[in-house]
């Protein structure tokens, strides 16, 4: 899947372009921060699309069920890797950290769910009930 690449990428990109924002800002690029909350939503969106992998030759139904399930998967990830590595005090400005960290959840929600979406297009379509077998027995 190219997603599994794809993902990645637009969150590095993403961090970069916040390590350039802190450093015209602050003065500091704050690398450790940015670094420790890029590498939380880049584990944390590839997680996320295992229940897309595990469902490629699934039909339509099949895949939004494991979109939707990728979709808790990222935010159960990103919340408790996130709180872990708050209160392990794994980086030193950790206000700064939680609102990088919630900031790269939502740029990493936007990159996992356009994936999502084109692998339901993608999927097979359920075939539709037929109009004999969906009465029942004996009705007029």
């Amino acid at each position: 899947m190219k997603s599994l690449v794809w993902v990645p990428v637009g969150i590095v990109l993403a961090a970069v372009a916040a390590a350039g924002v802190l450093r015209g800002i602050t003065g500091a690029s704050h690398a450790r921060e940015v670094m420790t909350a890029a590498a939380i939503a880049v584990v944390a969106a590839e997680l996320s699309l295992v229940p897309l992998v595990l469902t490629r030759q699934a039909g339509q139904i099949a895949v939004t069920q494991a979109a939707l399930g990728g979709t808790l998967i990222l935010l159960f990830l990103m919340i408790s890797v996130g709180a872990a590595a708050y209160t392990m005090r794994l980086v030193d400005n950790r206000q700064l950290f939680m609102f990088l960290l919630m900031g790269f959840y939502w740029i990493s929600l936007v990159f996992t769910v356009i994936a999502m979406i084109k692998a339901v297009r993608r999927a097979h379509p359920e075939p539709k009930p037929s109009a004999a077998g969906a009465q029942a027995k004996g009705a007029p």
